[in-house]
């Protein structure tokens, strides 16, 4: 049974820090199945595709995978590179909201400069590889505590747009606590710098500074905890398979 469902039968089985990136890589796995429906309509590098067309793909696969109860998303859809449309410098086909059923306002459109900046956008476009961008506080569409997760749309060798997820903060710890706890009481879900996604020791909040960059760590086995309250203190830090996340366990 993956740990990323919420199922009332009953707990899902002793978990170990590789299992915390189950509910992630299952996303991203969804998001590259969307990806054959949105390059037909870029493979006419002459023939750009509209704002309605690219809502036309993207609202049915955004919509199905938001009412999915299996997975508590709070938005998701696809961001157009610049001038990659036919009929708009930018574009977000995203939706979002309790309802699953809310389009990001076309007003975000005049935003494009800045979303064009934010990490979710340019990591993707940049390395040609999928990314976990968080917790941060999604000033665009929310404000909301939230992790994005984003994989790019490459077309004919050009990144012409990013498809992605959100999840906030509040819905990750209902899917993962419980798992983490049973690693270790006091284990944390660390982002790629060494940030908390997800504790499960209730002195650590979302974005706390917990271990540093485990990535370039001498020995993530045994890592400095941060903050003089953890003066003394270690954790071995274990990486979530590819992923940029790590589950931190206290030593």
């Amino acid at each position: 049974m993956s740990i990323s469902r919420i199922d009332a039968a009953g707990p899902s089985p002793a978990a170990t820090p590789a299992d915390l990136g189950t509910f992630f890589r299952e996303l991203l796995e969804i998001l590259e199945e969307w990806k054959p429906r949105l390059e037909v309509l870029f493979r006419d590098p002459a023939a750009a595709p509209s704002r309605r067309e690219v809502d036309a793909v993207v609202e049915p696969l955004t919509i199905a995978l938001l009412q999915r109860t299996d997975y508590p998303l709070a938005g998701g859809g696809f961001v157009a590179a610049h001038n990659a449309l036919g009929d708009a410098p930018w574009h977000m086909a995203w939706w979002q909201g309790r309802s699953k059923e809310v389009q990001v306002l076309s007003s975000v459109e005049s935003m494009g400069e800045a979303y064009s900046r934010r990490e979710w956008f340019t990591v993707p476009v940049e390395t040609g590889n999928s990314h976990i961008t968080g917790p941060y506080a999604d000033f665009i569409c929310t404000d909301e505590y939230t992790v994005t997760l984003t994989s790019p749309l490459t077309v004919g060798g050009n990144v012409v747009g990013v498809v992605g997820v959100d999840v906030f903060v509040e819905s990750l710890e209902e899917v993962l606590l419980p798992d983490l706890r049973r690693v270790h009481p006091e284990a944390s879900l660390v982002n790629r710098v060494g940030r908390v996604v997800v504790s499960a020791d209730p002195q650590l909040a979302a974005g706390r500074l917990l271990v540093g960059d485990w990535r370039q760590a001498a020995e993530p086995a045994r890592m400095e905890l941060r903050g003089p309250e953890h003066t003394g203190r270690f954790a071995a830090v274990h990486p979530c398979g590819a992923l940029p996340l790590a589950v931190a366990v206290p030593l």
